[in-house]
């Protein structure tokens, strides 16, 4: 299977379920060393965002806070950004965050609304998700799972599991694809614009399983 070499965009993080017609929206397992206090993460160089950092600031009932930060100097990742929730800028500086469960079985993200999947680590291509949030529904999906390591990251080759999520709202983004690590977790982000251009952000935690 293809896969894209290593570098990806700003962490985006994500949104819940319902209905009978989907897979459970709900994460067991031992809590995941990339997702404790004081773990904080990596995140490549992409045009358009600089002084990118992102660090879990608390663990509570098995779900992390992780808080995000970058400067955006380009306008139209600017006006992108306004539309992700609860985010806060002071010029081009965009804050923003979100809660999210990371085990040993996989991630999800915890939302006011509920619980959205982002990968479980024994997944099938085919396993989708979905989330009804305000007037968009937000569908994940497992589009691909190595059987060998056959993705670049950093200085090695790792397997992923690939999540392609659309619905997302965002006015100029069409898709986002979420590539993830049974060790290392979310390892990579790639963002597919409407204008037919890509975006794509490497993402290193420096704790690991």
């Amino acid at each position: 299977m293809k896969k894209y070499p290593g570098i990806l965009l700003l962490g985006i993080i994500l949104m819940t379920s319902c209905g009978k017609d989907y897979l459970e929206q709900s994460l067991g397992g031992t809590q995941s060393a990339v997702g404790e206090v004081g773990n904080t993460f990596d995140v490549s160089t992409v045009s358009g965002l600089s002084n990118v950092s992102a660090k879990v600031t608390d663990l509570s009932n098995g779900v992390s806070k992780i808080e995000y930060m970058a400067d955006i100097t380009d306008q139209k990742l600017l006006s992108m950004a306004q539309y992700i929730p609860g985010a806060t800028f002071v010029g081009n500086k965009i804050t923003t965050g979100g809660q999210v469960k990371m085990t040993d079985k996989g991630i999800m993200n915890v939302y006011d609304e509920g619980n959205l999947i982002l990968v479980k680590y024994d997944a099938k291509v085919g396993d989708t998700y979905k989330l009804k949030r305000g007037a968009n529904t937000m569908t994940r999906e497992v589009i691909a799972k190595s059987t060998e390591d056959d993705f670049f990251w950093g200085w090695m080759m790792i397997k992923t599991i690939d999540v392609e999520e659309t619905g997302r709202g965002i006015p100029g983004v069409s898709k986002i694809t979420y590539f993830t690590n049974h060790k290392f977790g979310l390892v990579s982000v790639k963002f597919d614009l409407e204008d037919g251009t890509s975006k794509m952000v490497g993402i290193y935690s420096n704790n690991s399983d």
